[in-house]
């Protein structure tokens, strides 16, 4: 299930970074974005994505998002003081 989630949310994130990147113009060969892409568009890339969707609904899923992402937020915490 992790596996799913995590290749759901690099799927997003590279399907969001390919309208910003111009394709080169001799290139016969599929990019990583074209192969992305044909991945997401498949059944089996299909399936993942409503997976992910779904898990990502569940309140305890997102109770431990909710804390990771405040982990990093007092990591990351710039008007803290530093340890000695």
């Amino acid at each position: 299930m992790k596996k799913s989630i995590l290749f759901l949310l690099t799927l997003l994130f590279a399907l969001s970074c390919a309208s910003s990147e111009s394709k080169e113009a001799g290139s016969n060969e599929p990019g990583l974005m074209d192969k992305l892409i044909e991945k997401a568009n498949s059944e089996e890339g299909q399936k993942a994505i409503q997976m992910g969707k779904e898990k990502l609904q569940d309140p305890e899923t997102q109770e431990k998002i909710k804390g990771m992402l405040s982990k990093d937020k007092k990591k990351k915490d710039p008007t803290a003081l530093p340890s000695k």
